[in-house]
Parts: structure tokens; sequence; C-alpha cells
């Protein structure tokens, strides 16, 4: 199983080992580096002090032993000069041991020297008195090539140090950093058992949108079995009348064959339309779900001409439907498409039923959401009604066809998807309805 916690402690081992590495061993080569360039310089001032003990004697140049550094007489000191002309002085500390004199400053390379040791070379040519002389001076660099080890080493125990302190301290730091987490699953295990539908959202800004997904989904499921509690009610409270009056009309038209039969027939009949209206409205809530996953967009470009012309040859030509689409209205819409046919169909259905000749449909879709309107030239409603329309099964003129329910299909679907509706007086004198839509959160989502 993988484990956030032992991710991230390993990706922080990798790089805390890198980093030791590289400083471990970059700073003992740039230290080195710079300790080179300042015994070269030392090497150099010694060659001059060399150079100021030679002197010219009755039979030539000679070496001034007394102006000599006496490191250079003890064995092995680690100081050694080698001056080679005419004449060839050797230091007494270098014994058998060797010089290079073919460099021009400072060797490349360490040079064994003697008893094991590793030296530093410095050489130079030189003319005094009008002879040449080669002059090689070299110290030993062995203590501090093992001082260097020691260093190291030194480093790198303190790197591993270190790495170990830092992997406590991410242990402590990712603990706490996970808390949140830690109670936000107790809380949906509450939730689970029926406790809680919404998380604390004090939590980390990490953790903001998972937490504020939740509670939405939390707030949804509420509404999903409020709305199906109060469906049951309804229909059973609307079914119970109905289905006894169907029970008496059946008794009395079996017990008593005649034309009053045959009316208790035709009442029953009315009374089981009833119920199915009933029941066909409970499917229709029960079909509603909010936000649901969105299998084909409405898309007003194919799907809005077929919607007109249905109501066209319903209505017959004397109705005029006209849109006005604006912008991305024109195109896809974020909504189901099933939704969209039903919210528009019941919509233009009403308006048509009322209108005169003319019904306006108008559109407008931006990144907040789909704002609608629909306006029909028809008689109106007034103010203290409109309330009343759009209640289920209520009709204010039942002259009109139809089963009461359009409008109030419409505010169902609109308060599943969280939007607004408005009813007021069209411009040209009938109903207009105003609607509006927020833009699903998955869409904003995929739109960021």
């Amino acid at each position: 199983m993988n484990s956030i916690g032992r991710q991230l402690g390993l990706g922080l081992v990798a790089i805390l080992l890198v980093a030791v590495v590289l400083v471990g061993q970059g700073s003992v080569w740039l230290f080195d580096q710079a300790l080179r360039q300042y015994l070269a310089r030392s090497l150099q001032s010694e060659t001059d002090s060399l150079l100021a003990a030679i002197a010219q004697g009755e039979s030539g140049l000679f070496l001034d032993q007394s102006r000599v550094d006496p490191d250079y007489q003890r064995p092995y000191s680690g100081r050694y000069f080698v001056i080679d002309g005419e004449q060839r002085w050797r230091s007494r500390s270098l014994w058998d041991a060797r010089l290079p004199l073919d460099a021009d400053g400072l060797h490349n390379t360490l040079v064994a020297g003697p008893d094991g040791q590793q030296l530093l070379v410095w050489s130079g040519r030189y003319q005094i008195q009008g002879q040449s002389l080669d002059i090689s001076v070299a110290t030993d660099y062995l203590p501090l090539l093992k001082a260097f080890d020691r260093t190291r080493w030194t480093i790198w125990i303190l790197g591993l140090v270190t790495i170990g302190l830092a992997l406590l301290v991410q242990r402590w730091l990712l603990q706490h950093a996970f808390e949140p987490l830690r109670r936000a699953r107790t809380e949906l295990a509450e939730w689970h058992v029926g406790k809680r539908l919404k998380l604390d959202e004090s939590v980390p800004e990490e953790l903001e949108p998972l937490v504020s997904e939740i509670n939405h989904l939390g707030r949804q499921v509420e509404q999903i079995i409020q709305r199906s509690r109060a469906g049951h009610a309804d229909l059973g409270h609307a079914l119970k009348t109905p289905l006894a009056v169907a029970t008496t009309l059946l008794q009395q038209a079996a017990t008593e064959p005649s034309p009053a039969a045959e009316g208790a027939l035709k009442a029953m009949e009315t009374q089981l339309e009833a119920m199915r209206k009933q029941i066909d409205r409970a499917l229709q809530r029960a079909r509603l779900a909010p936000e649901s996953q969105v299998s084909q967009r409405f898309d007003a470009a194919d799907d809005l001409p077929w919607l007109l012309d249905s109501l066209r040859s319903i209505h017959g030509a004397g109705i005029e439907i006209q849109t006005q689409l604006e912008g991305q209205a024109q195109g896809q819409w974020p909504f189901e498409r099933e939704d969209m046919l039903e919210l528009l169909g019941n919509l233009l259905d009403n308006a048509c039923k009322w209108a005169k000749g003319r019904v306006l449909l108008s559109a407008s879709l931006g990144a907040q959401g789909l704002s609608l309107a629909v306006a029909d030239d028809g008689p109106g409603v007034a103010p203290e009604q409109r309330a009343a329309i759009l209640q289920r099964g209520r009709r204010l003129d039942e002259d009109v066809a139809g089963e009461g329910l359009g409008l109030a299909i419409v505010a169902d679907l609109i308060e599943v998807y969280g939007g607004r509706l408005a009813l007021t007086e069209a411009a040209q004198g009938g109903l207009k309805v105003d609607i509006f839509l927020p833009a699903p959160r998955w869409s904003v989502r995929s739109e960021a």
C-alpha cells in the first residue's frame, strides 16, 4: 500500500543525501584548491629566500647555509628544496628523494616524497650573476590530506545525523498536517452512521475544496431525502381519496347495473385519471437529480429547432415562436439535454396555450450561468395569482387544455439546479417567466 509519509520520507532522504555529498565533497575540494593557492604563494616566498641566500664567492656562486631555514637541514622535515645550475644544492631534509625541476609555477599533481610523504612542489627559473638557476621547493601536503579526509567524514556523519533529525521533524510535521484528514475521516464515519451531514470547514487551505465538495454532496443528499419523503407523503395523501372513491364507485357499479352505474364508472375514470397525474408527477420529481452527471449536453443549434417544430405542430401556425439567443447560448449549454427539453418544453407549451399569436424565447449564457426568458402576448396573470400557478395541478382557466403541472415541473427543475424564477408582466402584455440557472460546479472546474 502506498504511503504519502513514506514517499515523502524517501524523497527527503534522497535529497538530503545528494546535498550532503555535494556539500561535503564540494566544500573539501574548494578548500583544497584555496589552500594549494595559498601554499603556492608561500613556496614562492621560500624561493625568494633561497635566492637571497645565494652569494658570489671566489670560486663562483655558493649557498650560504647560515641564511637557510633550519627545517631544510632536518631529515624528513616536510620542507625541501633543490637548486640546479652550474652547481647543484639540495636540502639535507630531502635525502635521496628527487624533486621535479621542469615546471614553471605550481605542479598540477602531488609528488611522492621521502618517508611516504606527498609533496606540493613549486618550480621556477631565475637568473643570478649571469647564471641560470632552476629552483624547486616543496612542502609535505599529506597532513592536510588526512585532515581533509577527517573533515569529509565529519561532514558525512553530521549529514547523516541531520537526515535522521530531519526525518523525525518531518514525521512530526506530517502527523500534525494530517490531523485535519484524520478528523475528517472521523466525521465521515459519523456521516456514514447518520450522525452528521456536514464536515467541519475549519481546515487548512489545501483541504478546503475537498471539504466543500463533501459538504455540497451532503446538502444534495439531504435535499434528495427530504424531497423523497415529501413526495411519498404527498403521493400517499393524494391517492388515498381517489382510491377510496374509486373503490366505492366500483362497488356501486357491481351491485347496481343501471344508467347511474355508467355515471359511476365515468366518475371512477376521472378519479383514476387524477391518480395517473399524481403518479406521473411523483415519477417526474423522482427523476430529478441535482447536478447529475451530464451524459449529453443540450445543444441549442440542434435541439432547439426540433423542440420548436414540435410545438408549432401542436399549436398550429397561428402561434409565432421567436428566439433571441446571445453569444454562447447559440451553442452547447452546460446542462442535461433532457432537463433542458423538459424545462423549455413546459415553458413554451404553457406560453403557446395562452398566447394570442406571439411567443418570444430569449437566452444568454455566461460564466455565471444561463439566463432564460419566455414571454407571450396573452392575457397575462394578475400579481396576486402568480404564486398559485406554480402549484401542482392549479389552473386559472379550466377551458384551456392541460393538467396544471407545466410550471410546477419548471419550478422543481429550477429548485434542483439552485436557480431563480420570477413571474412578471411581459412587454407584449402577457406573462413573462424569467429564469436564471447557475453554471454547474463541474462546468466551472473544467473551464478553470
